[in-house]
């Protein structure tokens, strides 16, 4: 059930990025990055037991490390854009 979902997503990502392109993958990381700044301020005002700040340190690290998965798609993204360029000018 997992892996098909994880086929499922893989296939729709593709699709979304082949379709929509640079707009789709500037969209989620604009969207990481507000998730980010609302954690960081979630983390400020709501600082009151060490639990607390424990989650929400681990929820930023973990966004922050999915927005450096989504720049890493996008530099593929654009790196393969720049190959199949270089292979039409080629003929």
């Amino acid at each position: 059930m997992i892996r098909e979902i994880m086929r499922l997503a893989h296939r729709i990502d593709a699709w979304l990025r082949d379709h929509v392109g640079r707009p789709y993958t500037v969209i989620l990381a604009i969207g990481l990055v507000y998730g980010i700044v609302a954690s960081v301020r979630t983390l400020i005002h709501d600082a009151e037991t060490r639990l607390d700040v424990f989650k929400l340190v681990v929820a930023v690290l973990f966004q922050i490390a999915l927005l450096i998965n989504q720049l890493a798609q996008f530099h593929e993204y654009r790196e393969e854009r720049a190959a199949r360029r270089a292979r039409r000018r080629k003929g």
